[in-house]
């Protein structure tokens, strides 16, 4: 095993065991492909675009916060919506607003139908202080007769990096037409399951804690995942540990634990039994 693997092995191993510290535990998939953006970067978009979708969300009759919806925006942000310009949907014509425009014209309307926006999938670029994001999202309302309504669409959002910031710029979004038309194709909508193989697993690297400069690792969770099965036949005193860090000795898959670190009775994904592990044992 080489040295970055086996820190990857023992940084993940001891999150939970009042040991070392995860840092940004998972990193989106493009890491791998865009190895020149620092993880910090990635870390803000990510929180950039999570909040600009929270903002605009939430039941009937909950209150829209303006200043929280503003605050994701860089200044000169405009939004653009593609509508419809005929009843047939053969035309389309664009509907520019800032941020305050789009704020008096949507809030009324997002309080009154409970609107909630959530996001399914993202296509990433990022180069220097610019990014584009093409966020497939899916949408709840309920319309003027209590009906629940869903609707999905794309929207394109270009982000800045200004006074060490990221911002949202532009957002230009189009979405599904009446009949089932214009759906979003399943390449921009997220398989998470898969996706997960392909995320970066970051931590502090053990060996370093002691040092004045700490250094931080990687390894992709696929790779780990096939590392920690490794080490369960290898060498079952890992078990134990493993289990501890939340993957199951079983199916090798992550579970959440609960509460201060407690182990579930069961694995939530293969029902294999880790009660013995609650009371340290090796199972």
């Amino acid at each position: 095993m080489n040295r970055k693997a086996a820190a990857a092995l023992i940084g993940l191993c001891a999150l939970t065991a009042g040991g070392w510290t995860a840092t940004g535990l998972f990193q989106p998939e493009d890491a791998d492909r865009m190895p020149e953006v620092a993880a910090e970067d990635f870390q803000a978009i990510d929180a950039v675009l999570t909040e600009l979708y929270a903002s605009i969300s939430g039941p009937v009759g909950q209150e829209r916060d303006r200043e929280r919806m503003a605050a994701v925006f860089a200044e000169g942000a405009r939004l653009c919506a593609m509508q419809p310009a005929s009843k047939e949907f053969e035309a389309f014509k664009t509907l520019t607003m800032t941020p305050d425009e789009y704020a008096d014209r949507s809030i009324p309307l997002l309080e009154k139908s409970g609107f909630t926006e959530s996001e399914i999938g993202r296509t990433l670029e990022i180069y220097g202080t610019i990014a584009h994001a093409f966020s497939a999202y899916e949408g709840h309302y309920t319309n003027a007769d209590g009906q629940n309504q869903h609707v999905k669409g794309i929207n394109s959002i270009q982000l800045v990096k200004a006074d060490g910031e990221w911002k949202v710029y532009t957002i230009l979004w189009d979405q599904q037409w009446p009949g089932g038309r214009n759906p979003v194709p399943e390449r921009y909508i997220e398989n998470r399951q898969d996706a997960n193989a392909h995320q970066l697993i970051h931590f502090v690297d053990p060996e370093s804690l002691l040092n004045e400069q700490q250094v931080t690792a990687s390894i992709s969770a696929k790779d780990f995942t096939q590392l920690a099965g490794k080490q369960l036949v290898d060498d079952p005193a890992v078990d134990e540990r493993l289990v501890r860090a939340g993957i199951c000795p079983s199916c090798k898959k992550f579970f959440p634990l609960i509460g201060h670190g407690e182990i579930p009775a069961l694995c939530p994904v293969c029902n294999a039994d880790l009660r013995d592990f609650n009371s340290h044992g090796h199972g």
